[in-house]
């Protein structure tokens, strides 16, 4: 699990949050009892379920210390629990909304995962997850090509990938085994940035952590921006007016338990 930097996550806070807002406008339920947001990080997206239902009972769950540190400072009234998602939560109880966006993809075995967050689901509630699909994006893409030449092999030679994500018609076809009622689609947000070091920033606080947090110094880890910068520049060339367009894909899904 990557090594998680708040404010670094936060410096794009608006844009990660937007598709937080556009899930909880899509889940039909007006008046839950209880909501979980799993891999919360700093509750960024738990604020957005506190305003739409606030007399919830609302908790906040994730594995990293400091995000849980950071959003208990945001809301004391949320239940913030600093676990591991892919362990055992049935102790926990049920709730009517199990919620997560962009946290999902840290967890392996989504097959195995999706039928373990649906059992947390009451009666009428619904499972409710946002997961970026940044295997075809050039951020991805680049990170791939650049481990894998004579500049970088030897140092990710055993590196493993720690990044889980299913395509949107391999989330359908998993999802119609537990549930009649699936609402599923992809947004594809084009993000503005004003130079493409800022998509390398955005990239380096959440999918680039594991690839930097593989290398051993902090002069490695610049080398590896560097030379990531410059291989990105190609596949994100300006635009007319000079700004940078960061074309960003996102499955979504609402799944109701009958």
């Amino acid at each position: 699990m990557p090594g998680w930097e708040p404010d670094a996550y936060m410096a794009f806070g608006t844009q990660r949050t937007r598709p937080a807002m556009d899930l909880v406008s899509r889940i039909p339920l007006r008046e839950p009892r209880r909501i979980i947001d799993i891999g919360c990080g700093t509750g960024n997206s738990t604020a957005v379920l506190r305003s739409m239902w606030p007399t919830a009972e609302i908790w906040g769950l994730d594995s990293s210390p400091s995000m849980i540190e950071r959003a208990r400072s945001s809301d004391p009234e949320v239940s913030w629990v600093l676990a591991d998602a892919s362990g055992d939560l049935s102790a926990m109880g049920g709730f009517d909304i199990v919620f997560s966006n962009a946290a999902l993809q840290w967890i392996p075995d989504h097959e195995r995962l999706i039928g373990s967050l649906f059992a947390m689901v009451n009666p009428g509630g619904v499972l409710a997850v946002q997961v970026p699909y940044g295997g075809r994006m050039p951020t991805h893409l680049v990170a791939q090509d650049m481990i894998q030449s004579p500049r970088w092999r030897d140092e990710f030679a055993d590196f493993e990938e720690s990044y889980s994500r299913l395509s949107a018609e391999e989330y359908d076809d998993l999802l119609c085994s537990v549930s009649s009622n699936v609402d599923l689609w992809e947004t594809r947000y084009f993000h503005v940035m004003a130079t493409c070091h800022d998509i390398v920033s955005w990239y380096s606080s959440t999918g680039l952590r594991i690839y930097l947090d593989h290398l051993g110094t902090d002069e490695r880890r610049a080398d590896f921006l560097a030379d990531y910068e410059q291989a990105l520049g190609s596949a994100y060339p300006p635009r007319a007016d000079g700004m940078y367009s960061f074309p960003f894909t996102r499955v979504f899904f609402v799944a109701r338990r009958d």
